[in-house]
């Protein structure tokens, strides 16, 4: 009988500062307590750009080959509009106007997973922090915050199944160019 090789639930994504994460952690707070839902941990919140789920570990370098050439340019981020998932009863924060390098970072990073095999969801990008989970209403939507950070990297992390929720852990990380590098003009 063959044995199961080991996997890792595994994402890409953007994590804030620790005073940011903090802030979105009480945020979190009040909002899982008006939507009756369950908050994310302050230590849990990031933006996912990429989530690859169930990863073999044997094959954890190619995802880091994938990320290792990606190249954009850094951005700010500014979390100010509070949304839901209604369905899937997921209250978040996020951008309401989406940098264009957020953007390219995000479609840069899926067509290098999708190079190597990995099969991403096929609807559009859509940036947030998840604050709540298993929420039944009701869901605030409008002007929040604004939580602001600069995104100069990004990470691989790690989702280890808890039975008070899953937590977080970095796997690798990688910087994004503080600066393009330009044509020289000089003949």
């Amino acid at each position: 009988m063959a044995s199961i090789a080991p996997t890792a639930r595994v994402f890409f994504a953007l994590v804030p500062p620790f005073e940011v994460q903090q802030a979105l952690g009480q945020l979190a707070r009040e909002t899982a307590r008006r939507a009756h839902g369950r908050p994310v941990p302050a230590e849990n919140m990031h933006v996912t750009l990429a989530f690859v789920g169930a990863w073999p570990v044997a094959r954890m370098a190619t995802l880091f080959d994938a990320a290792v050439n990606i190249d954009v340019e850094p951005t700010n981020i500014v979390l100010d509009r509070l949304g839901a998932f209604r369905r899937a009863g997921i209250a978040w924060v996020g951008p309401s106007l989406v940098p264009d390098a957020l953007t390219r970072l995000a479609a840069s990073l899926a067509d290098s997973l999708s190079a190597i095999g990995v099969i991403l969801d096929a609807q559009p990008y859509r940036p947030h922090v998840t604050l709540a989970r298993n929420c039944r209403g009701p869901y605030a939507d409008g002007a929040s915050g604004p939580f602001r950070f600069d995104a100069n990297r990004f990470v691989l992390m790690q989702s280890q199944p808890r039975a008070e929720g899953a937590r977080y852990s970095v796997v690798a990380d990688w910087a994004l160019p503080f600066e393009r590098p330009r044509p020289n003009s000089d003949p």
